[in-house]
């Protein structure tokens, strides 16, 4: 089955095609909207603002998580080259918490997206890719394919 839906990803390099997607951003493009936080704590300074949060480590905290969903402004940013680039007990426990972090999201309807970050065509995954390592999350393939649209509100 090919997906044919208008989802989104981004990249730090300019591709040659993207047939794969309706439209790749440039991680440089897009960099103003986007803010990196150490922690879920720190996040919710950026509760009220149209912004990618991308957090530095997905601590397990769930009054953030709920604090950041009641306004619908701020988006997580999965970074997906994160859990295909570690490797070993990094990789488990990266997985385990971000499995956590997206049951918060879920509970409270906090808005999330996913993006690969790929350094060149072949770190570039397919949307399908992204949907079955979404599932490895715990999140379903229809919430995966919503996800993967946020990135154009958030970008443009």
């Amino acid at each position: 089955m090919k997906i044919r839906e208008k989802m989104y990803n981004i990249v730090t390099y300019l591709p040659q095609s993207h047939s794969k997607y309706e439209k790749l951003y440039s991680l440089e493009a897009i960099k103003k909207n986007i803010v990196y936080v150490k922690t879920l704590a720190d996040a919710t300074q950026y509760k009220s603002k149209k912004v990618l949060i991308i957090s530095e480590s997905y601590d397990i905290d769930e009054g953030a998580v709920k604090l950041i969903a009641e306004k619908h402004k701020a988006c997580f940013l999965i970074d997906i080259s994160k859990i295909i680039n570690s490797r070993g007990i990094s990789r488990a426990v990266l997985l385990s918490r971000l499995r956590t972090f997206l049951k918060f999201c879920i509970k409270y309807n906090a808005y999330y997206t996913f993006a690969d970050f790929a350094k060149d065509d072949f770190e570039l995954r397919s949307p399908r890719e992204l949907i079955h390592i979404a599932g490895l999350l715990g999140v379903n393939e229809g919430q995966t394919k919503f996800a993967l649209k946020m990135i154009q509100h958030y970008t443009e």
